[in-house]
């Protein structure tokens, strides 16, 4: 064998151990990259379980936009598959706030539990028997802060934040913040034109209009982002108020962009000074908000008025009471406390007789006697008139000096004496804005009854005026002497 062919086989040995070499490193990158791609299939950052939810929900929270890490804060884990929860909040001695809160993120938490499942099962109907489908992980955290102002005003802010697994992570979907303030003094909700003066968004739209264009870019901007900081009643209810100032905060994609989430800002103190009142408004009538009378005849009554009384202080409304004059001695107590609660006191004659059947001197005494009898219990006299059993005419409407009061919604609770059929007398009534409601306060059955309409209405969003309150706010004009109201 000649040299040269010695040579040529050389070159094929060593070509051909080359290529098995380039073959086996093929083959091994192969293999590493779907392990590599198996690993990237089944590792994923969703916690697996409590532990891993826990540790889950405490990075969310230290990082969390809304509230800073602080002592005295209290973390709750409910960890479920797919649905878990985690509430955190501040611990304090206000109970009824902690009761108040209770219910409002145990409503968020129903909410969220009815919309997750929901989507689960319509999702759950598209793929079908699939051997893919795996329900997602689905996480709500609620924060929750009070704080207190330097003018009476203790504020709720409950912050809730959406979690939802997606490509094997957990992502934050949806973020919400609801406010609540209350008055320190009576514990009863306030509304921000009982905390602020009327003008106060003015100077909130000028604050805010210049405080985003100096602190966000342009492009963190939202379109038309200027019409969330405007006047308009609309906004600025969300806040919250501290000894410092005013924080406001603006839903997801309004002012800023959906995925920077809620944004809070504040107003310092000084700023806030002259729309600020020094003393909140324990009431405030909003004209644009439903609003009815409550009324009670007959009275003062004994423990049924004074469980009237009660519900109604609990629940921050008032009503109006025709107490007749017979019945005042020995209860100047409840008229007294009426009263002082803001309640209207109206005259239903000294003992009750058919008006129409006396004559001009009687009807006087009649009036005249029970006037003075309130004057002497609670330092007033009444301003409404309602004639017994609502009979009366022009001449006793003249007579009375007051406007005259009847009633549109008769809940004959004289007659059932039953406080759950009362209440579904007014459920039934279902629209009550604008209406005057009638009732006794002398039977238990009535006081049952309150406390069971109270609440109700005013869930529903009523506000609770008296009488010549609902003829001023809700229909424009000054109570007049002699004139029937309906």
């Amino acid at each position: 064998m000649t040299t040269t062919e010695q040579e040529i086989r050389r070159q094929r040995r060593i070509r051909r151990k080359r290529h098995r070499t380039l073959a086996m490193i093929l083959i091994l990158l192969l293999i590493v990259t779907g392990i590599v791609a198996l690993a990237a299939l089944w590792t994923t950052d969703v916690y697996q379980d409590e532990d891993e939810f826990k540790a889950f929900v405490d990075t969310q929270l230290s990082s969390g936009q809304m509230f800073t890490a602080e002592e005295g804060i209290k973390t709750e884990y409910e960890y479920g598959s797919p649905i878990s929860y985690a509430v955190d909040y501040d611990v304090n001695s206000n109970d009824e706030i902690n009761q108040f809160r209770t219910e409002k993120i145990s409503e968020i938490k129903e909410s969220f539990s009815r919309v997750k499942q929901k989507e689960e099962k319509e999702r759950q109907e598209q793929e079908g028997d699939s051997f893919r489908y795996k329900p997602l992980q689905q996480a709500l955290l609620v924060s929750s802060r009070t704080y207190e102002s330097t003018n009476g005003v203790i504020s709720l802010v409950i912050y809730e934040q959406d979690n939802t697994e997606h490509d094997r992570e957990m992502v934050t979907e949806t973020s919400k913040v609801y406010t609540y303030q209350f008055s320190e003094k009576s514990g009863n909700r306030l509304s921000p034109l009982q905390i602020f003066t009327e003008n106060y968004r003015e100077k909130c739209t000028s604050y805010f209009i210049d405080f985003f264009k100096k602190e966000y870019a342009e492009e963190k901007l939202m379109d038309g982002w200027e019409k969330f900081v405007s006047s308009d009643e609309s906004n600025f209810n969300s806040f919250t108020l501290t000894d410092t100032g005013a924080v406001f905060f603006f839903d997801e994609g309004t002012v800023l962009k959906a995925s920077e989430g809620v944004v809070s800002a504040g107003i310092p103190l000084e700023i806030m000074t002259d729309v600020m009142r020094t003393e909140i408004k324990e009431r405030y009538i909003d004209p644009e908000k439903p609003m009815v009378a409550i009324t009670y005849d007959d009275g003062p009554g004994g423990k049924s008025e004074i469980r009237i009384l009660d519900c109604l202080q609990k629940n921050g409304a008032v009503a109006t009471f025709f107490y007749q004059g017979y019945r005042i001695s020995g209860n100047e107590d409840k008229v007294k406390r009426a009263y002082e609660m803001g309640c209207e006191i109206g005259c239903h004659t000294w003992d009750h007789p058919v008006l129409t059947d006396l004559n001009k001197s009687q009807v006087k005494k009649q009036l005249s006697r029970t006037n003075e009898a309130i004057k002497k219990a609670c330092g007033a006299y009444p301003t409404v008139f309602r004639p017994s059993y609502g009979e009366t005419n022009s001449k006793i409407n003249k007579l009375s000096k007051m406007p005259v009061i009847m009633w549109s919604v008769d809940t004959q609770d004289w007659k059932v004496r039953n406080g759950k059929k009362v209440f579904k007398s007014i459920k039934k009534a279902k629209n009550l804005d604008g209406k005057i409601i009638l009732m006794h306060s002398i039977h238990d059955s009535t006081a049952k009854a309150t406390e069971l309409i109270v609440p109700y209405l005013k869930k529903k969003g009523y506000q609770f005026v008296t009488v010549s309150e609902l003829i001023k706010y809700k229909y424009g004009e000054q109570p007049e002497k002699g004139k029937v109201y309906r």
